[in-house]
């Protein structure tokens, strides 16, 4: 099989199969409304996080739904404020801004992320590392200029010294955080999406919202289950797509979701071609060498930040993941190249 097929996006590793009997597909962004019997099924689409978002309530009452939804992007507008390192204005970029120099104050949101990033590079004996960003500079990624080279084993090395958790100062207390060397970065990435999810969760449940699902860019988070009078099957489906599938067979499996979130990180997601080789974007920030040996791994857990910072761990330790990640995490699933 040829490992270098056209890249899908994360969105794609995932595909909700219920969200509402019958609810019309909106392509790009917009609002649909429908009502089956006494239940609603409203679901919005927006594009936020550099991805596209959709929230899906069943409800009984619409104009309720509406507002829950409304409070739910939010929600995830501010972690867009918060971590997004396109944007001068972020928490975020401020703190890389100020790499060896000083501490900065943030919101109280960043050290809560932070914190569940941390154990995630615990059980991965360091390669999952949020301050990974000047090993994607190295490989081009967030560039817009010309073309780049693989990096040489100097090259390498050199964006090695700039990352590690050994360089991060947290502040739970006061909400301030540091790096504490000149050229070192922070991307949330494999991690921001899952959180925006938990925010926007938090805000459909205070809401009074007890059916729904959220889906932040293949970060599927699910309120509940779906409402019996639209699925009673009582569980959110989520299949995970095999992006070598055939049209008979494109899952690798279907997953049920209550109360549960999901994601899936892979090798088709994101990629730069340097020097004609094809360069995901999932790194091992001990070596700051790109991981290709497997198709995607997929975790199911309790909130959609530890699933979304999980699926990256577990895509980088491989097929040992299934047994590192056992009691953290409420199901993984790795799937690899077939073997010739």
């Amino acid at each position: 099989m040829d490992n270098h097929a056209a890249p899908i996006s994360r969105r794609e590793f995932l595909k909700v199969i219920s969200a509402g009997a019958g609810m019309a597909a909106l392509a790009g962004v917009g609002l649909a409304r429908q009502r089956t019997s006494k239940v609603a099924v409203i679901r919005q689409i927006r594009m936020l996080l550099g991805t596209r978002i959709s929230i899906t309530v069943h409800h009984d009452k619409m104009p309720l739904a509406e507002r829950a939804i409304a409070e739910a992007f939010a929600a995830i507008e501010r972690v867009d404020r918060v971590m997004s390192i396109h944007r001068a204005d972020s928490d975020i970029a401020k703190v890389n801004l100020a790499a060896g120099r000083s501490e900065v104050a943030v919101d109280p949101m960043l050290p809560s992320v932070i914190a569940v990033a941390a154990e995630a590079n615990r059980l991965t004996d360091g390669a999952y590392d949020v301050t990974c960003l000047p090993i994607m500079r190295m490989y081009g990624f967030y560039r817009t200029g010309g073309p780049l080279h693989y990096p040489s084993d100097r090259v390498l090395k050199t964006s090695l010294d700039a990352v590690g958790v050994r360089h991060l100062v947290v502040d739970q207390t006061t909400s301030r955080i540091g790096l504490m060397r000149k050229g070192a970065a922070i991307d949330l990435g494999s991690i921001g999406k899952g959180y925006a999810a938990d925010l926007a969760g938090a805000a459909l449940r205070a809401a009074g919202i007890e059916h729904g699902l959220i889906d932040a860019g293949g970060n599927v988070l699910a309120i509940g289950a779906p409402h019996p009078v639209i699925d009673p099957s009582g569980t959110w489906q989520v299949a995970i797509r095999n992006p070598a599938g055939s049209t008979d067979a494109p899952f690798f499996e279907t997953v049920q979701l209550r109360d549960q979130a999901v994601a899936t990180s892979g090798n088709y997601e994101n990629s730069v071609v340097l020097d004609g080789r094809r360069v995901g974007h999932i790194f091992d920030a001990i070596t700051a060498r790109p991981i290709d040996s497997g198709i995607s791994a997929t975790v199911v857990a309790a909130d959609a930040t530890l699933s979304d910072a999980l699926s990256t761990s577990a895509f980088l330790l491989g097929r040992s993941c299934v047994e590192r990640l056992r009691g953290v995490t409420q199901a993984v699933y790795f799937h690899e190249y077939p073997v010739a």
